[in-house]
């Protein structure tokens, strides 16, 4: 019998169980004979479970009666630990020292036997701990292999193998071939300590297709260029049933209207409450939201990033304030809670650009519950990195140890990213005063989603 362990490494918010082991596990268990036990270990839950007792605690007791003005205070301040603790343990292991907790993390997936422990790296501050996870268990003789968007070549040099997907991680474990798959399998969360999470209630993370349809936004790099490919609505429901939960956020970066309301149809006998991300298109008049509403979706976050024309068109998003403000309004009708995600910042936005979405986001704040703003940051493969030139950006990077280099630039004209740190401090009041919910919930995006009954 071999032992394949599937870890999910520090740090990230620890809301709902990782997709990418649910999704991997799933494939595992399906593709691989009864000589291979396959399992999984959320290590970044157990890491906060471990660390932070009494914020688990408060987390899993809130619901649609809480005190929001505690919960502000209690998440400010859970943020405000969490930061210093990671900062202080991807120090400890950029100067050569374990990480807080590392035997006790270490020693779990000792515990398990594993002869392959396959490390999922999704965020770039996940990257740390897997370090140095890969190298003690190097020394116990575990082959490590790893995957994920985050993976950097610092890793991956520590690492016995890179593997880019799970064909490829079949492949290593024991050399089976793509047209030797059975792809016909949704992802579990049977393996999973649900009520581990820091949530009142548990919030199952859904993928609904490989990729973004539209790939055109200049600052977006998620999508990877990868392939897209929709998913059937019968693996989708059957995760689902699977699961025995009843809230779900669907992850997508973005979902068409014809898809959406093929998942409303499939999810609307399941009497579930979800949550996805969508751009306000014009083709998401009322009564397609209604429909979506009466499915159980009930919270949209919407990549508006700004309010001025002419910034949606360097973004190349596909959109206009016109029609945002018709969506937003629409939605609301329907009985959807909107979040709006705002940048600011974008290469070449000026001061004006940016009070012209300030004063959009006022004059809709009827239709608006929480907003989230964000500081623009070039990221390595966005159209926008591709040809920094088009965009009137100089590139200049900086080396760092262990992360990828950081990117910093600097510009013909429009605000810096300091600029634009100032103007989103400088309206912070008036943004706040936009909120219907905790604006700690930008923290927590799953916790919204958890207050449905």
């Amino acid at each position: 019998m071999k032992n394949i362990l599937l870890v999910y490494p520090p740090f990230c918010t620890p809301a709902s169980p990782p997709y990418s082991l649910a999704n991997l596990y799933a494939f595992l268990k399906k593709n691989l004979d009864d000589k291979y036990a396959v399992d999984v270990l959320d290590l970044n839950v157990l890491f906060h479970k471990l660390k932070f007792p009494k914020f688990q605690e408060y987390y899993k007791s809130i619901n649609k009666d809480m005190d929001f003005e505690e919960y502000n205070s209690k998440t400010k301040e859970f943020q405000g630990l969490t930061k210093d603790v990671y900062a202080k343990n991807n120090k400890l292991v950029v100067n050569g020292e374990n990480p807080e907790l590392f035997k006790e993390l270490v020693d779990k997936i000792k515990e398990m036997k594993p002869d392959i422990v396959a490390i999922s790296v999704v965020y770039s501050s996940q990257v740390f701990y897997t370090y140095s996870i890969i190298k003690e268990l190097k020394k116990h003789g575990i082959k490590t292999v790893i995957g994920g968007p985050a993976v950097n070549p610092k890793i991956i040099d520590a690492c016995d193998a890179h593997l880019k997907n799970e064909m490829e991680l079949i492949g290593f474990i024991n050399g089976k071939k793509h047209d030797e798959l059975d792809f016909d399998y949704y992802p579990l969360y049977d393996k999973f300590k649900l009520d581990d999470y820091f949530v009142g209630s548990p919030v199952i993370p859904i993928r609904t297709c490989t990729s973004c349809y539209y790939k055109k936004c200049a600052f977006c790099s998620h999508h990877q260029n990868s392939l897209y490919f929709e998913f059937t609505l019968d693996r989708i429901k059957d995760s689902i049933v699977n699961s025995g939960k009843k809230h779900i956020f669907i992850v997508d970066d973005m979902i068409h209207k014809k898809r959406l309301l093929e998942i409303a149809d499939a999810l609307k006998p399941l009497n579930v409450f979800w949550q996805c991300q969508l751009k306000p298109t014009i083709d998401l008049d009322y009564k397609t939201l209604k429909i979506l509403h009466d499915s159980g979706l009930r919270i949209v976050v919407w990549g508006v990033e700004s309010a001025c024309d002419r910034v949606l068109g360097l973004i190349e998003k596909g959109t206009n304030s016109k029609d945002i403000e018709k969506v937003l309004e629409g939605s609301k009708k329907a009985g959807i809670k909107n979040g709006v995600y705002i940048m600011a910042g974008f290469p070449g936005e000026t001061k004006e650009e940016f009070i012209e979405t300030i004063d959009f986001l006022k004059t809709n704040s009827a239709n608006i519950d929480l907003v989230s703003v964000s500081i623009f940051g070039l990221q390595k493969g966005t159209p926008i990195y591709n040809n920094p030139e088009k965009f009137g950006i100089k590139i200049i990077e900086q080396k760092r140890t262990i992360l990828e280099p950081k990117i910093s630039y600097t510009l013909k004209s429009g605000l810096t990213q300091e600029e634009a740190s100032g103007m989103k401090k400088k309206y912070k009041k008036t943004l706040e005063k936009l909120n219907k919910y905790p604006k700690e919930m930008n923290f927590f995006r799953e916790h919204m989603l958890s207050l449905e009954e």
